[in-house]
Formats: structure tokens, sequence, C-alpha cells
């Protein structure tokens, strides 16, 4: 049983809980604003109220710097400087009331999901929409089917470094790039409401629904899907553990669950049971997890994690080490297990060592420690056990009775280990490789007067029988593998599977894996002639078959990557990065996608400040950029806003006016410029003429028609 301790009880309902820096943790009630408190010591070190954080608010969240807090009334939203605590920004949303916010993990950006199923992207700085990221439903058709009771939502968002996923109407999941709005995947396989998600790592997206099923999408194949069925109801956080295999599932229920994601599986059904329902969980540390829960109460639950793990490891108590890891396979693989087991291999060898100089004392004192360790105690009393036959292993050795030596080591293992042993085996690779010669030179009867003295060692049988009585295919198979032709060891390895246990074939696998990951290295750094002439060697390697070509298909990439640099294309090289993603991961990719990071960056700035001209200038060739054209119109669209405002705050209303009407020709009627026309309206008192032609929704990217944003001025 994990140990929980309660930690706090709120004044009222607790609607948002963080754990912050330095064993810090903010939670945010209903009607008592935010409070933020040691997790040690659970007092109190700062509360933060203000007039409009009050039972009307309706969406939280706390930025991941820890800098922010933010709320909405309705369409408002408020962002808290938690240091000063006053309100650095406000945003009235013109898309609907908010239901759901979220900062990015740069704490730069802050998303809102609306009622009306938009996902707009705000700077933390700026009260301007930066973009619109999508729209719920996918299919518009789904909304314009239903009745007046059809209510769209956006529900769920996670990030992944640059990536950007969000769920809403329908079940469907939304992934983009969130500094390009490339890379778009739409995933439609769910239809329940998904109030969970996370990303396992850039290529796996794990959901979790209303109805408790949770499913693992792989991004590089989307229809490719695992789906691990619970009891829960309302799935509400999806959270990685210490070892990311691991997930930890929350719902609106009294207990936490772990799934495998690895393996597809439930690990337990109770993870930890909590008196009451669960509000909200955060993972503080490794080793501690801190939960809101309907009774108003905050509890501290101590996790058999990776902190405890070390502090097992650092003092020595192995026992421990090893009876936590039993009791927590989710430690399994971490690199503290690995550290452990290496510790006791370690022991384990040096222990053989001093009975191999027949200080058994001296043994026993090496793994006294591991006495009690029941992982262990078998292998232990296995390894004493078989040094008791030591003696007479040295004696069958000295007298060449090779058959018995050998059938004394496969019936005790650990004496392989021993000097004996090796010499044993070291005198069988040469044997063999001199009968390998005879074979070669066709003196059969040579070998077999060679290889006679292991006639009746069982282990070696097979191999020499393959040796001797299929000489012809042997000889083949070396020489097939001096000359590194793959077609011809493929087909005798088919025939017969004992060749795969000849050294030659072995070492020649080895060195195959090493040649494989040179390339990668190579053409990752751009040394596509390098990576060409590794791959050139072993063409026709059926067993990395897939993987050849797939390292193939990654060296043409980079070249045309390559030539359109070296050609100044910076227009075709971002449509090919966007075309192949794994090319963003390349030495190359990730030179030009920090230049277009920094550029976009400043014309965020630019467009916030309505200056059209410098993002242009700035932009040069890029603005053309299809690939990249929805990024491209929200920072063209964003300036155009800004403009307007800044004409009707000067009362500039024939200026105001134009750009209206500009704005219609190139980008249309969108909810941000109805409410700017509505300000014109009632500031000027003037009517604004729209016909039913400047009324129709023309396409997102229409701007892209006018030479004023395609063509130099």
């Amino acid at each position: 049983m994990l140990k929980i301790y309660e930690c706090l009880s709120a004044e009222s309902e607790i609607v948002a809980l963080k754990a912050l820096d330095n064993s810090l943790v903010a939670y945010c009630t209903k009607n008592h604003g935010v409070k933020i408190f040691d997790i040690n010591r659970c007092d109190l070190k700062k509360s933060i109220t203000n007039a409009y954080l009050n039972s009307t608010a309706g969406a939280y969240a706390f930025s991941p710097n820890s800098r922010y807090f933010s709320f909405s009334v309705s369409s408002l939203l408020y962002i808290i400087d938690t240091e000063t605590k006053s309100i650095v920004q406000s945003i009235q949303t013109n898309d609907g009331e908010i239901e759901i916010i979220s900062f990015d993990p740069s704490s730069t950006y802050i998303i809102v999901g609306t009622k009306n199923g938009r996902v707009l992207q705000y700077k933390t700085n700026q009260s301007n929409i930066l973009s619109r990221l999508c729209s719920f439903p996918y299919k518009r058709e789904e909304s314009d089917s239903k009745t007046k009771e059809f209510t769209n939502f956006v529900s769920a968002f996670a990030f992944y470094k640059n990536q950007f996923a969000c769920s809403g109407y329908g079940g469907t999941i939304y992934i983009i790039d969130i500094n390009t709005q490339t890379n778009k995947e739409i995933i439609t396989h769910n239809k329940s409401r998904l109030n969970a998600l996370c990303f396992l790592d850039e290529n796996r997206v794990v959901c979790g629904s209303s109805d408790g099923t949770i499913t693992i999408f792989f991004l590089n194949d989307i229809n490719n899907y695992k789906i691990i069925r619970t009891a829960l109801g309302g799935i509400s956080q999806l959270l990685i553990m210490s070892n990311p295999n691991y997930l930890m599932v929350v719902s609106s229920s009294k207990i936490i669950m772990v799934v495998d994601t690895k393996n597809y599986k439930i690990t337990h059904t109770k993870y930890i049971e909590f008196k009451a329902q669960i509000n909200s969980v955060d993972i503080v540390n490794d080793s501690s997890l801190i939960a809101a829960l309907a009774n108003n109460t905050i509890v501290n639950v101590e996790l058999r994690g990776v902190t405890k793990l070390k502090t097992f490891i650092l003092h020595n108590s192995l026992e421990k080490a090893f009876e936590l890891i039993a009791k927590e396979p989710m430690l399994h693989g971490l690199n503290e297990h690995k550290i452990l087991e290496e510790r006791f291999e370690k022991s384990y060898e040096n222990a053989t060592k001093a009975l191999i100089s027949q200080n058994v004392v001296l043994a026993s004192q090496i793994l006294d420690v591991y006495k009690n360790v029941k992982q262990k105690e078998q292998k232990i009393k296995e390894l004493f056990d078989a040094f008791k036959n030591y003696l007479r292993f040295k004696v069958l050795f000295l007298e060449k009775k090779l058959p018995l030596a050998y059938a004394m080591c496969a019936r005790f293992e650990p004496l392989k280990n021993t000097p004996q042993y090796q010499k044993m085996e070291q005198e069988f690779q040469i044997t063999f490789l001199n009968a390998q010669r005879y074979i070669l030179k066709n003196s059969v009867k040579e070998a077999k007067e060679l290889l006679s003295k292991y006639n009746s060692v069982l282990s070696k049988k097979p191999l020499i029988n393959l040796l001797l009585t299929q000489n012809k295919e042997f000889v083949a198979f070396l020489k097939a593998i001096q000359t590194k032709d793959f077609s011809t060891i493929n087909q005798l390895v088919k025939m017969n599977k004992l060749f795969k246990e000849i050294p030659n074939y072995i070492a020649m696998y080895s060195e195959i894996d090493k040649m494989l990951e040179h390339a990668e290295i190579a053409i990752k750094k751009g040394e596509i002639e390098d990576a060409e002439k590794l791959l050139l060697v072993l063409k026709g390697v059926d067993k990395f078959e897939d993987r050849l070509e797939e390292l193939h298909k990654k060296c043409r990439y980079v070249q045309i990557l390559q030539k359109a640099y070296e050609e100044s294309n910076f227009l075709e090289c971002y449509e090919i990065l966007d075309m192949h993603k794994y090319l963003k991961t390349v030495e190359l990719g990730i030179l030009l996608e920090k230049h277009w990071l920094k550029l976009i960056k400043k014309c965020e700035e630019y467009a916030l400040e309505g200056n059209i001209r410098d993002i242009k200038k700035s932009l040069a060739e890029l603005i053309t950029l299809h690939s990249r054209r929805h990024k491209i119109g929200d920072l063209l669209r964003v300036s155009f806003h800004v403009r307007v405002q800044k004409l009707l705050q000067r009362r500039d209303f024939k200026g105001s006016e134009a750009i209206i009407y500009s704005y219609i020709d190139f980008f249309g009627i969108d909810s941000e410029m109805k409410n700017l026309m509505k300000s014109f309206e009632k500031i000027s008192e003037r009517k604004l003429a729209i016909s039913e032609v400047q009324m129709q929704r023309p396409r997102r990217d229409s701007w892209r028609d006018f030479d004023i944003f395609m063509k130099d001025s």
C-alpha cells in the first residue's frame, strides 16, 4: 500500500492543481482564489485573490514556468502574475464562452478552447488573437445536420516540444506543429468525447475517452492504433510516470489506474485509492503525487519512485532496493535499475573470482549483502553449488576429458566463467577454424581427424556435423561471408538455421549493425556519400531490407534538401522540409527550422503592432510558402486587426473603413472582423456597405490570390 497523507483542507471546491518548482504546489478554489504551499511541510506560502476570480470563473491553468495563472469568465480571459498577484493581461475572445485553457511548454503562448469549437492562440503579453489553430467539428456537415440540441465543444489539449494536439466535438484529434501549422494529422477513429490527451513521444499520442477506453495512436501511421479497455468512466487525466512505459489514468472516481503503454495492458487496476472522488492530480516528482479530492482536501501520496530507489542505492540498502523494484514494476528498465543490476553483476563477478581462487569465505562476504534478496537467491545458490564441483572440473580439463568437462559445464552454468572453460572454448574456435580451412581445400578426412576429440561433446555435434556432412554448402557459406554475398548467405541460412550459429556469421551481423548505425549518423550530418558507401556494401541483406530501403529514402530526401539549400532556394527548402518530416531531425533541417522560428517570432511582434510592411519585408519570398500558408495568413490577419483597432482609437474612420473593406476582399468576414465592424459602426455611427458576395465565406488561403502579398512591391 502506498502511504497517503492529508496535507490541507480547502475552503471551497478545488478546481485546479499544479506542481510548481522547489516542492511548491499551487491550487485554485471555486470561491477563495489561488493558494501556494510547500508539499513537504503543507504550510501556505502565498494567497492570490482577485475580484474576477470567483464562482463565475470557468476554466483555469497554471503556466509551466510557474509565473502565470490564468482563468476565464465567460468569453474573457485573465492572466495573473503569481509574483505580483496582479492581472497582467485580459483578453476578450470573440468565438464563444471559454471552456478550456492551457499554456504552451515555453509559457509564451496561451491556447484557448471555446464552446463554439474554436481553438485560439494568444501570446501571454498581448490581447490580440495570434492564430485560430483549428475548429470543431472536423466536418462542417456534422453540425449542419444536427438539430438545435447540437452542442459543440473543445475538451482536451496536449503538447510535445513544438507539437500540439487538441480534441473536440466528435472525438476528433487535431495534431499540428504550433510554429508552422504544418504536419497536420487528423484522427477521427474515436467518436466518444475525449477529456484526456497525452504525447508519449513525438510519434505516439494517447487519449482517454468518456467510456473508459484508452487508445494509443502512432503518428507515422495514424491507421495503426492500440486499444486498452478499462472499467473506468470519464477518464480526465493521463500522466506519464518516471518510467515512460507506464501511464497513470485518472477518472471521475476514487482510484488511479496504471497502464503499460509498451505491452498495451493494465498493470494496476487500483494503483492508488482515495477516500473521495478525484478532482485533479499532478506528479510533484518521481516520489510524490499530489491529489485534490471532491471533499476539498489535498493529499500527498508517497510513491515508490526513483528518488527512493536512488536513496537505497546510495546507502547500499540493496535488499530494500530490490524489494522496491519487485513491488513497483514501473521502475523496471530505468537507469537506476540498470545501475543496481550492474552492481550485482560486478559483485557476482568478484565472488566468482574468489571461488576460482578457492576463497569461499571471501565470496560469501562479497555476496552477503544480497543474501535476503529473493530475486538473486537462486542465482547465488547455483554459483556456490557449481563451485563445489570446480576441483573435479579442473581435473577433467587437465586430463583432456572434454565430453565430461563440457557436460559438467552444461549442468553447472557458472563454471563457464572459469579460465578453464574459456580456454576450452578458445581451443575449439581455433580447431573449428582450422577444420574450415581443410574443408575449403576439400580435405574432409583431415577436418574429421582434427575435430574427432569433440565427437562426443553434445553441444558441438550439430555444428561439426554441419561442417562435415554438408561441406559443399559450408564452403559456399564461408566464401559468401568473405565476399559479402548476402544473397547466397540468405539462401543457405533458409536451408539450415545452424549456419546462424557459426562465429563468422555472428561476427558479420555484429559488423552490419555498426555499419547501419554509422550510416544513420552520416545521414543526419548530411554526409550522404559516406552513408551510401556503407549502404552499398549491405545491398542484398534480406534481414535488414526494410531498414536499408528506409535509409536510402532518407539519403535521397537529404540530397534534395541540400541541393535546394546550395542553390539558396529557401522556398523549396521549407516545402521539402514540410513534405518529409524526418528532415527536421537532420542537421540542415534543424538549422533551417531555427531560422524559421527566429523569423516567425519577429513577425508575430510585427503583426501585433499592425506592421504589415515589415512582415512582408522579413518573410520576403517565404510569404509565398504554400506549406506554411496558414501560419503566414494568420500573421497577416492579425496585422490588419491591429491596424483597424489603432485607427479606431485615433478616430480615423476613413482609414479604418478602407482597411476593413480591404480585409474583406483578402480574407472574408471572420468572427474577429465581425466584432471590429460592430465597433466601427458603433463608434463612427456609420453603416458599412457590405454586399451579399462579400458575406460569402472564401477559402482560408484566398489572400494568396492577391499580388499585394504574393509579389514584391
